[in-house]
Parts: C-alpha cells; structure tokens; sequence
C-alpha cells in the first residue's frame, strides 16, 4: 500500500499490516499465539499465520490462531475481529474490509 503525502509517497508494506494484526490479535483474552503451521507439538514452522491482501485504501486480513482451551471460540473470533479492524484503521488509515479468523488448534495456557 502506497500512499502520496505532501512531501513524497507514504508506503506500509503488507507485512507490517500482518504485524499490527497479529499483535491486536494476541490481546485478546483467549488467543494464545498465531499458529505458524505444521504439527503443535513439533518445531516446524511453515509459514506465518497471517495473510493480507491490499487494493488502494482496501486490505483483507487472514489470521491462524492458536486459542486457549475452554474459551468460547465463536466469540473469541469476534473479539479478535473487532480488535484488529480498530488497530489497523487506527495505525494505517487503511480500510479493513475483511478480519477472517480461522482457529487451528485449541491448548491449555
């Protein structure tokens, strides 16, 4: 994502975009991490848990969490969605049009 300001051009790449999101993700109460792939129980990491996707003013986010066991996960989902919509309008003046949730593995704390 690019963007002209009064002095030059302004760009935040996809990648940082991943960031805020993964971080606002991991606030809230019951997610634990984003899941980086590959078996819970093995060091093996295949790629990063977060995908997004930009078009001018407009970005998608996909997040892969690992979620604490006993925390209601259809609600926790929605708490992260709202989480990371505010954090990514709030830090980029970016537009998220979807925050899509897919939880990969349940744990305990």
């Amino acid at each position: 994502m690019a963007r002209r300001a009064d002095l030059g051009t302004v760009q935040i790449r996809n990648e940082v975009i991943g960031t805020i999101a993964a971080m606002a993700a991991v606030e809230v109460e019951g997610v634990i991490e984003v899941w980086k792939g590959g078996s819970p129980w093995s060091a093996w990491t295949g790629r990063s848990g977060v995908r997004v996707e930009t078009q001018d003013q407009d970005v998608r986010i996909w997040l892969d969490l690992v979620v604490a066991y006993g925390a209601n996960l259809p609600e926790t989902a929605g708490r992260v969605q709202d989480r990371v919509r505010e954090m990514v309008e709030r830090m980029t003046q970016l537009n998220p049009l979807e925050v899509n949730v897919s939880i990969h593995h349940v744990q305990s704390r």
